[in-house]
């Protein structure tokens, strides 16, 4: 009978772990959760009232001609602006006033490394590099065009 005492103590704090769980659960889930899946509904309109804040490739090529040239006859022509450059819809709506960001010297090994550090989970044919053996006291574009990258 000592026993059975124990099991049923163990099975009501369970019980109250439940309860308590379920209580809270329901005054702390969104409305919405679950409408769509393990997702919040409401999100998806949360996410549209954000201001747009990318231009997308298009909105480059017209004002910046040589450089989308180079870039579409190269291998980073799948590769959006912004990915190097960052979020361009306020330049593309007022160029003179909201400058694009453009790479440093001292900064573009980071930009380039960010996809071309070799790694053992990137294709064998992606171009990649050991950054601390290839040339590591220079800039990449000293040898690379940044819109075309080939030597």
């Amino acid at each position: 009978m000592k026993d059975i005492e124990h099991l049923l103590r163990v099975a009501a704090i369970f019980l109250v772990a439940i309860a308590l769980f379920v209580a809270v659960r329901s005054v702390v889930k969104p409305e919405s959760y679950g409408k769509l899946g393990r997702y919040r509904a409401a999100a998806l309109d949360e996410i549209k009232a954000l201001p747009v804040r990318y231009a997308g490739q298009q909105e480059c090529g017209p004002c910046h001609k040589t450089q989308a040239r180079e870039k579409a006859g190269s291998s980073h022509r799948g590769i959006s602006c912004e990915s190097c450059h960052g979020a361009l819809a306020a330049h593309a709506a007022a160029p003179k006033t909201a400058k694009a960001l453009k790479p440093e010297e001292s900064s573009m090994r980071g930009f380039c490394l960010r996809c071309h550090e070799a790694a053992v989970s990137k294709p064998a044919k992606f171009p990649t590099v050991e950054g601390g053996k290839h040339n590591p006291d220079m800039a990449c574009s000293m040898c690379h065009k940044p819109h075309s990258p080939k030597i």
